[in-house]
């Protein structure tokens, strides 16, 4: 006897389960934040700098009940260099008039939703204007100068936000913030002018020091008054006797003492460098007696 088996294969379609998605009810028109200048250097200047401007919703759709929209900025992170943002560059913080609450959040951020906003719309109401204000809080930082960017994202949530899923509007606010190229030296002690005394010359080298703080690069130059000599008091003469030539070193450098040939330093930033300015002078057993004296202009200036 043979035996049949019979094998039955039931197949059935289950159907998938797919979350609604949550319909926008706005959009957010582009907007550029003014333009802002942050100068590290500027010691008079505010603790913190406010850029007021205006975010404008417009509705989706025909219908125009009445509606409720939550909103927050959304800082992206990003890695692009230099930036603004939470945790590198400038530091800023934004402020929705209606609220005085921060209502901005790092992507990564838990419970972002503490830092929202709302604008509400009446019936027949199709667009409105959401006044906002920026905050630059650290001023006083040591930021290099440049021009530090970021796009941010608009999120929101139509109605309830605690049950609906929240849309987003990419880079819709742009901000820019640029720190000038700037710089501020003096000789050590505060003084725009100063002076190196070899006294009777028994150290043929002397040195001073120039402060410098800056925000970027800057150049150096120096200009003598007699050319690149100390000239003996009371003469006329061109005779080398009468004249001492030196070498200028600026930071180790050696200087041009006719005001060409600068040359660049990298930033001192905002603590600043101590830097020598080095004086040796040829030796002076073959000179008259007296008193000698050169001018030397020192020009410092931001690298463009």
């Amino acid at each position: 006897m043979k035996n049949f088996c019979i094998i039955l294969v039931c197949t059935a379609a289950l159907p998938f389960l797919v979350a609604p998605a949550s319909a926008q009810c706005v959009v957010a028109d582009p907007t550029a934040v003014p333009d802002i200048s942050v100068d590290p250097l500027n010691a008079t200047g505010a603790n913190e700098l406010v850029q007021p401007l205006t975010l404008r919703f417009r509705r989706i759709g025909i219908d125009t009940p009445p509606l409720s929209v939550t909103y927050q900025i959304v800082d992206e992170d990003s890695s692009v260099r230099p930036r603004v943002g939470m945790d590198a560059g400038p530091q800023i913080e934004w402020q929705s008039n209606d609220a005085g609450r921060n209502i901005g959040t790092l992507r990564r951020e838990s419970y972002a939703l503490l830092r929202s906003g709302t604008v509400s719309f009446t019936t027949g109401e199709n667009s409105k204007d959401v006044g906002l204000r920026l905050f630059v809080k650290n001023l006083g930082d040591d930021l290099p100068a440049g021009v530090y960017r970021e796009q941010y994202t608009v999120r929101y949530w139509c109605g309830d936000p605690t049950a609906t899923v929240p849309n987003e509007l990419t880079g819709v606010v742009s901000v820019a913030i640029r720190v000038p190229n700037v710089l501020s030296a003096n000789v050590a002690g505060g003084s725009t002018r100063g002076e190196i005394d070899f006294l009777d010359f028994a150290s043929l080298s002397r040195s001073l020091a120039i402060s410098v703080r800056s925000t970027g690069p800057y150049k150096v130059t120096a200009r003598s008054l007699n050319g690149g000599y100390m000239v003996r008091a009371g003469s006329s003469s061109t005779a080398e006797i009468d004249r001492i030539s030196y070498v200028l070193r600026f930071g180790g450098q050696s200087m041009n003492e006719d005001g060409s040939a600068a040359f660049s330093n990298s930033r001192a930033g905002l603590q600043g460098l101590q830097i020598p300015l080095d004086v040796k002078v040829e030796d002076v057993s073959g000179k008259r007696a007296g008193k000698y004296s050169d001018t030397v202009l020192l020009t410092l200036t931001p690298a463009s």
